[in-house]
C-alpha cells in the first residue's frame, strides 16, 4: 500500500472516530455525564418529582390510581405505552423509571452524533453535550413511567437505522416500524426520527430524500391509522377523543382556519421565547453552514427535514385547533445544534467558531436545566415535609383515616386538583397511607381551624381526623 493510501486510510472518518487516546463513544458518554451532573439532573434522578399524571405508569396493578391504563386510549392513544406499563412499569420503582428514561434518552443523543460521523473526541464530546442540554426535553422529565417506552424507541431507532439504510426492504420496515411506535407511544419522538433519518441521507440524490419524507408522512398516517382502529375494537369509536381541556376546534370553516393557524403561530412564537437566545445562535449557524459550500447540501437537507416536521406539526394543529405546546416540540434543539455540528467538520476558524457556538449552545440549555430542575426539586422538598408530618401524626393515631383539604378557590382548578394528586400519590407510594378528601362538614371545621392557626405545621389534627393541608400550586405548574 502506497503511503497516499495509507494516509487517505487513515483519515476516513469513523462513527465517534477516536481521539488522541480514548474511543469516541468515551467521549460521548462523558459528555452524558457531565450534563446530568451540571444540569441538576442528578438531583431528579435520586430523588424524582413525578407530576400529578405520571404516577398510574408507574403504579402497581391495584394501587389507588392505577387503573383505567386502557381506558386512557381513548383520550390518547398510546397503546405502546399500555402495553409497557402491564410488561414493565408497574413493576419499576421510581428511581429505576426515571434512570430508564434518562438513560434512553443518553443513548438516542449519543446515536444521532454516531450519525454525525465526526472526527476527534473534543467534536464528539462537544455535540453530544450541546444536543444533549436540549431545554425542551427537560420539561418531559416528570413523567419518566409514561415516556420511557417513547425514549426507548427513539433510542433503538437511531442504532439500528445505519443497519437498516443498507436495503430499500430493512429500510421501508424501519421507517414504518419505528414511526408507528413512536405515534402509538408519544407522537413528537417521529420528528427526531426524521432527524436522525436526514442526518444518513445528506449526499442522497433529490428523489430519494422526497420518497423518504413521503414515506415518513404515510407512515406517521398509518400509525395514526393503527391507533383509531384499536380504539374501535376497544371503545366502538374509530378515533381519539380530544379533551375539552386542549380546546379542540375542529377546521370547519374558513374562521377556523384562521383561528387554528393563529393558535400555530403563537405555539411558535412561545416556543422561540422559551429557547431564548439559542434560536438566534441556530439560525446564524444554519445560515454559515448554507453558506459554507462543504456544508452547504447538508444544511439544505437539515432545513427540508424540518420543514416536514414542521409542517405535521402545524398540519395538525391547524386541522384538529390543539396546541401541543413548546415541550412537545422536541424536533427544535437538534433543529439549532445539528447544522452547527457540521461545521465541526471543517478546518480552522470555521471549527473554532462552531466548537464555541457548541459551548455556548450548552451552557443556555444546562442553565435551562438547573432552573427548570431546581424549581421543582424545591417542591419537592415542601412536599416531602408534608408527606413526612401526615405520616408522623397517622402513626400516632392508627386507624383513623386521613383526608386531604385545600382552600376551596384553588381545589376548584385544574391546579389545584394536580397539585392533591401528586401529593395523595406521594403518601400512598412513601408511606402506604391513601387519603381521602374531606367531607364538607370536616372540611368546615378544618377551614375554621386554618382560619384559626395559618401558621401551624402542613399536617394537624382536627376532631379526630388527621388532615394533610395540600398547599397553594406551585407558580411553575
Amino acid at each position: 500500500m502506497s503511503q497516499a493510501t495509507r494516509s487517505a486510510v487513515s483519515t476516513t472518518p469513523t462513527p465517534l472516530a477516536p481521539g488522541a487516546r480514548l474511543p469516541g463513544w468515551v467521549f460521548a458518554v462523558l459528555a452524558i455525564v457531565v450534563a446530568v451532573v451540571v444540569g441538576g439532573m442528578l438531583s431528579q434522578l435520586l430523588h424524582p418529582f413525578l407530576r400529578h399524571d405520571d404516577w398510574p405508569a408507574v403504579l402497581p396493578q391495584g394501587a389507588p390510581g392505577s387503573t383505567a391504563h386502557v381506558a386512557r386510549n381513548r383520550y390518547e392513544g398510546r397503546w405502546l405505552n399500555t402495553a409497557y406499563w402491564f410488561v414493565v412499569g408497574r413493576r419499576t420503582p421510581v428511581p429505576v423509571a426515571m434512570a430508564v428514561f434518562v438513560s434512553a434518552y443518553g443513548a438516542f443523543v449519543v446515536g444521532l452524533v454516531w450519525l454525525l460521523r465526526l472526527r476527534g473526541g473534543l467534536s464528539v464530546f462537544l455535540a453530544t453535550l450541546a444536543l444533549c442540554a436540549s431545554p425542551v426535553w427537560v420539561r418531559l422529565a416528570y413523567w419518566p413511567g409514561t415516556l420511557s417506552a417513547a425514549m426507548l424507541v427513539a433510542a433503538a431507532a437511531v442504532w439500528t437505522l445505519p443497519w437498516a439504510r443498507r436495503r430499500t426492504l430493512t429500510l421501508a420496515a424501519w421507517l414504518v416500524g419505528f414511526v408507528v411506535a413512536a405515534v402509538c407511544s408519544y407522537p413528537p419522538v417521529a420528528a427526531l426520527l426524521v432527524l436522525a433519518l436526514a442526518l444518513t441521507e445528506l449526499a442522497a440524490p433529490p428523489r430519494r430524500i422526497v420518497l423518504l419524507a413521503v414515506g415518513f408522512v404515510a407512515a406517521y398516517g398509518l400509525g395514526i391509522l393503527l391507533t383509531f382502529a384499536l380504539n374501535a375494537v376497544a371503545f366502538g369509536q374509530f378515533g381519539v377523543t380530544i379533551s375539552a381541556w386542549r380546546r379542540p376546534n375542529p377546521l370547519r370553516s374558513p374562521e377556523d382556519l384562521v383561528t387554528n393557524v393563529g393558535r400555530y403561530l403563537s405555539q411558535l412564537e412561545a416556543l422561540g421565547s422559551s429557547l431564548g437566545w439559542a434560536w438566534v445562535v441556530g439560525a446564524v449557524g444554519l445560515v454559515v453552514a448554507v453558506v459554507v459550500r462543504a456544508t452547504r447540501r447538508s444544511a439544505l437537507v437539515l432545513l427540508g427535514a424540518v420543514g416536514v416536521v414542521v409542517g405535521l406539526e402545524g398540519g395538525l394543529t391547524v386541522v384538529t385547533g390543539v396546541v401541543t405546546g413548546e415541550r412537545a416540540s422536541l424536533w427544535a434543539w437538534p433543529a439549532i445544534c445539528l447544522p452547527i455540528a457540521l461545521l465541526l467538520k471543517g478546518i480552522g476558524r470555521l471549527r473554532v467558531v462552531a466548537a464555541g457556538a457548541l459551548v455556548l449552545l450548552a451552557s443556555l440549555g444546562l442553565a435551562a436545566w438547573r432552573v427548570d430542575l431546581g424549581d421543582h426539586q424545591a417542591t419537592r422538598a415542601q412536599y416531602d415535609v408534608i408527606v413526612d408530618e401526615t405520616a408522623r401524626l397517622a402513626a400516632d393515631h392508627p386507624g383513623q383515616r386521613v383526608v386531604l383539604w385545600m382552600e376551596p378557590r384553588w381545589r376548584a382548578t385544574v391546579q389545584g386538583s394536580m397539585t392533591a394528586v401528586t401529593l395523595r400519590n406521594m403518601l400512598y407510594v412513601d408511606r402506604g397511607l391513601n387519603p381521602r378528601w374531606c367531607r364538607p362538614v370536616e372540611c368546615d371545621l378544618i377551614a375554621h381551624d386554618v382560619a384559626r392557626y395559618p401558621s401551624a405545621a402542613p399536617a394537624r389534627r382536627v376532631d379526630g381526623l388527621t388532615v394533610m393541608l395540600v398547599p397553594r400550586p406551585p407558580p411553575w405548574l
